[in-house]
């Protein structure tokens, strides 16, 4: 609730309606087709008793915890209320457009093939904010508690994002055109709540009822500019960049795209892109003469 930017940005009203911005992510997350276990974490601070007070009358689990390491207050309310989860995505207050189907194909993902964790084979900074919800493999989310430090404290999944080559992750390829458009979908400044509360307003005057779908609000903001335009000069705070931990890096020979790091080791992997298998090593092997080679 003390958000610098936008104060009270948590429970911020943009719908006709009236409902709060924590009750509509609430409402989006329940639509999740995949049962999670939904908590709402928050700080000890007084100022957010309110924010407990909407998870209870909306039936959710509230977990309070550090007002500065919300990787910590992240981590609590797994252990309180889903100590057992072997997968955790991370929800944000900030994202009132957020595409809880695009959620639970990332989900999908991670179970099928076992990864700790996605990318994508494009920039991240073309996806819009409405389709970047993280999830994470438990072991992937337990590394990231036990090895974050400074700001990624503050970023729960940073230190994911900025070691991605420790990690065993899978490469999605480019959701459809409508979550690569350039509108910001963000709630962080008034200029974001004025052009929510403008969307709102024009999805309920074509007939539109609760529950404004996230491919519908991209369409509408794609044509209807001067809604867009509303917060469209705000500079993007922060932004989730994939780096590679330092090392030898590889790439595959097939595509060249690259594919991690090595950090020690040799290993065989098959290319995430286009499946080529490769063996890397950690130096290059000793030569070894024909004599040699004959002799063994």
């Amino acid at each position: 609730m003390s958000s610098g930017r936008l104060p009270g940005k948590a429970l911020a009203v943009y719908c006709p309606d009236g409902v709060d911005n924590l009750t509509q992510i609430i409402n989006r997350w329940q639509s999740s087709e995949r049962t999670p276990i939904l908590v709402v974490s928050t700080t000890t601070h007084v100022v957010d008793d309110a924010i407990e007070q909407t998870a209870e009358r909306a039936g959710i689990l509230c977990y309070r915890g550090h007002p500065a390491n919300v990787a910590e207050q992240m981590n609590g309310a797994l252990m309180a209320y889903a100590p057992d989860a072997q997968h955790v995505a991370r929800a944000l207050a900030d994202n009132p457009l957020v595409d809880v189907a695009l959620a639970d194909w990332r989900y999908d993902v991670l179970v099928e093939t076992g990864a700790e964790g996605v990318a994508y084979t494009i920039d991240h900074g073309r996806i819009t904010y409405a389709g970047t919800t993280d999830i994470w493999s438990r072991s992937a989310w337990d590394k990231i508690i036990s090895l974050s430090s400074g700001s990624q404290l503050e970023h729960p999944g940073a230190h994911y994002w900025d070691n991605l080559g420790a990690y065993n992750f899978v490469y999605l390829q480019p959701p459809r055109r409508e979550y690569l458009a350039p509108v910001r979908t963000e709630l962080d400044t008034p200029q974001d709540l004025e052009m929510l509360k403008a969307l709102w307003y024009e999805y309920v005057l074509r007939g539109g009822a609760r529950g404004l779908e996230t491919l519908t609000a991209l369409r509408m903001l794609e044509n209807l500019p001067a809604i867009a335009a509303l917060n469209a000069a705000i500079p993007v705070k922060t932004q989730t960049q994939a780096r590679f931990a330092k090392g030898l890096p590889f790439l595959c020979r097939a595509c060249q795209r690259r594919a991690g790091t090595i950090l020690s080791g040799d290993l065989i992997v098959s290319c995430p892109n286009c499946g080529s298998k490769q063996k890397y090593y950690s130096r290059p092997p000793a030569r070894v003469s024909k004599l040699a080679r004959d002799y063994r």
